[in-house]
């Protein structure tokens, strides 16, 4: 049986290697963003987004590209995460 550890260490680099695969994919995406994601606007104050989450944020996928890249990033930080808390 594994032992996953989870410290507060670990959690801040979880966040870290999130964040960058995210922007790495992001960056990868580029502009065809808009063919197969599709962005929801918020106005209300709580929700907005600065600059930076606005670009970072796919949006929800509205072809089958689009199902997949999500799948594919879900499933890179998944196994992201489970490497930090299983070998570090």
């Amino acid at each position: 049986m594994t032992e996953l550890t989870v410290t507060p260490f670990k959690i801040i680099i979880c966040l870290v290697i999130a964040f960058a695969t995210t922007f790495i994919v992001r960056f990868m995406v580029g502009k065809k963003r808009d063919l197969w994601f599709a962005r929801s606007r918020s106005n209300f104050l709580l929700t907005m987004r600065g600059a930076l989450g606005d670009y970072l944020a796919l949006g929800y996928p509205k072809t089958w590209t689009g199902a997949l890249i999500l799948l594919l990033l879900l499933a890179i930080l998944s196994l992201e995460i489970y490497l930090v808390l299983r070998f570090i």
